[in-house]
């Protein structure tokens, strides 16, 4: 956790007070994707209100299934450099089959044309690189609005 992740986080508990319970919280700072130039391209979606939506392998879940994000939550976005860059509340929360994403969340991920094909292409591309998938696997589908820039 860098310093600069805190001192963002604590800036937005001092300009929200009725947030001061989380002065103490673990922060829950993270990138999107799995390189920098990725982080980049998604959390810039998100500052463009494009993205609102993400989603991931519920199975990278299993032994840490207290970080799973939870509605009512928020959280920090970082870019590929863990330059904080937004805050995020949580607000829908759900588990739901690769094969089974509705065009509803493909256009929330904000990604490329922002249809349902586009979304499975660039998705199986990314779950695959893990190794072992399978079209019928859990995702985490989370929903998010942007609280604090």
């Amino acid at each position: 956790m860098t310093d600069e992740i805190k001192t963002f986080w604590n800036n937005f508990i001092q300009e929200n007070p009725q947030l001061k319970y989380l002065e103490d919280s673990k922060i829950d700072a993270w990138s999107f994707g799995n390189t920098p130039e990725m982080a980049d391209e998604l959390v810039s979606l998100v500052m463009e209100g494009k993205k609102t939506a993400t989603c991931s392998l519920l199975r990278a879940y299993q032994g840490y299934e207290d970080e799973i994000p939870r509605v009512g939550v928020y959280s920090l976005i970082c870019d590929g450099r863990e330059k904080p860059m937004c805050i995020v509340f949580y607000t829908d929360t759900f588990i739901c089959k690769f094969n089974e994403i509705s065009e509803r969340h493909a256009y929330e991920e904000g990604e490329g044309d922002r249809t349902i094909d586009y979304w499975k292409k660039v998705h199986l591309k990314f779950f695959t690189s893990y190794g072992d998938f399978h079209e019928d696997e859990n995702l985490l589908c989370e929903r998010f609005k942007v609280v604090y820039k």
